[in-house]
């Protein structure tokens, strides 16, 4: 049996020793990782000076909306589509995101849809891979930002047009009951904008999975699609696109006061999604 006793633990001086390093190093790491972690005063305003100079390059297809680490460059005139570029705030690593939402269903305007890092890992070599934005630097950042709007904003929202998601959430909603219905229930909504089918059945659909999961029927969710089986039952496809045009509207208001003109009139052009 070995009397070998335990070895006592090192001494911090001795841990630092093996490290090749002192209590001076050691601090000004502990310093520099605190500042790194700790949100820089005026964010904020250094943000929305960045949107600011980017815009005036960028030209009149781009409007400034929300405010503060909020702001957001929307693509303008708006169609059947919320679609901006904005910033993920995460402190001192911030990040830009785009969101291409659909205003024929109940908006989220907090809901992302890319972000730089994951477009980064998915297209390399282009200029700006791995640039990590400074909202302290507004030229560098501006002109990241214009980058970002001008190609991948701009790349996916034609890549994700009314004409091209129509096709596939067609096909998502004949596998419906291999997958939720996160993506396939735009597709009323695409049918009656497109006139390629009744809305009826997907409605009914979407109703049908939301009765098992939200209890009260008076929901926002559950009286969005309520009201959209009662305006499309009748069968009228203008009164219909008229009521998905009120709504797109409404659902953008509700969360960011913008005037008639930052609208496109989607009832006579419905083929630029």
């Amino acid at each position: 049996m070995s009397d070998d006793k335990p070895k006592p633990p090192k001494s911090v001086t001795e841990v630092l020793e093996s490290l090749g390093m002192d209590r001076d190093q050691l601090r000004a790491i502990a310093k520099d990782a605190i500042a790194d972690l700790t949100p820089k005063k005026g964010r904020g305003a250094a943000w929305e000076k960045v949107l600011g100079a980017a815009v005036e390059t960028l030209g009149p297809n781009w409007t400034i909306i929300g405010s503060g680490l909020r702001a957001k460059l929307l693509h303008t005139p708006v169609r059947w589509f919320f679609d901006t570029v904005g910033i993920d705030p995460i402190p001192n690593r911030e990040k830009l995101t785009i969101t291409h939402l659909p205003l024929i269903e109940p908006l989220d305007p907090g809901t992302l849809t890319e972000w730089q890092d994951h477009y980064d890992s998915t297209h390399s070599g282009h200029d700006y891979h791995g640039r990590q934005i400074d909202i302290f630097d507004t030229v560098s950042a501006a002109e990241l930002v214009i980058w970002w709007a001008e190609g991948p904003a701009s790349e996916l929202f034609d890549a994700r047009s009314v004409e091209a998601l129509t096709p596939l959430r067609e096909k998502q909603y004949l596998e419906r009951n291999q997958s939720g219905p996160a993506r396939w229930t735009i597709l009323a909504g695409l049918r009656v904008i497109t006139d390629t089918g009744s809305p009826l059945e997907v409605i009914d659909s979407q109703l049908d999975y939301l009765r098992g999961r939200v209890a009260d029927p008076k929901a926002p969710l559950v009286m969005f699609w309520t009201q959209f089986r009662e305006v499309a039952a009748a069968g009228d496809r203008e009164r219909t696109l008229r009521w998905l045009d009120e709504h797109r509207r409404a659902a953008v208001r509700e969360h960011y006061p913008l005037p008639d003109s930052v609208f496109a009139d989607v009832l006579e052009d419905l083929g630029d999604g």
